[in-house]
């Protein structure tokens, strides 16, 4: 029985489309971050031009809206329908948070892999969210639990 593999750029993509779509609301902000103040339309461009991944307006408003009703987000209206999104101090405090989580979940497959740094930067996906001087948290799950057992000083 012949077994059929994808080529890595097809897992790759499919990766990069469910990171997108489990956390669009970090992914938005990390566009405001870097182009702010953006309209939906240059949001949508934005996400698409570094992840290769189409979010559709249905999708991306309601995110949007959620993040302003969370006070993450302030629309401010440039027509009748339009307008342009903006982080708000909150909002800036929260991605920060979510980054951070982000780099524990790094961390962690760095852990599981045996360290293989090298696997881990060839992905497209997490060299944009996370620096390269990653530091471990003293308080990551793995790390005490590998504490525990002496594996590790």
């Amino acid at each position: 029985m012949k077994v059929l593999m994808k080529p890595p750029n097809a897992y790759m993509r499919g990766v990069d489309e469910k990171f997108v779509k489990a956390f669009l609301d970090v992914v938005i902000g990390l566009v405001l971050v870097k182009s702010r103040p953006a309209s939906g339309y240059r949001i949508i461009e934005r996400i698409y031009k570094v992840f290769n991944v189409f979010i559709a307006p249905s999708v991306l408003y309601p995110t949007l809206h959620s993040m302003v009703k969370k006070k993450l987000v302030v629309k401010h209206k440039t027509t009748r329908r339009g307008g342009i999104f903006m982080l708000t101090a909150s909002g800036e405090v929260w991605l920060k948070e979510m980054v951070k989580a982000l780099s524990n979940i790094r961390f962690s497959m760095m852990l599981l892999t045996g360290g293989c740094e090298e696997y881990l930067s060839s992905t497209s996906l997490l060299p944009l969210l996370v620096s390269e001087d990653l530091e471990p948290p003293d308080d990551h799950p793995l790390l005490i639990t590998l504490r525990a057992r002496r594996t590790l000083p």
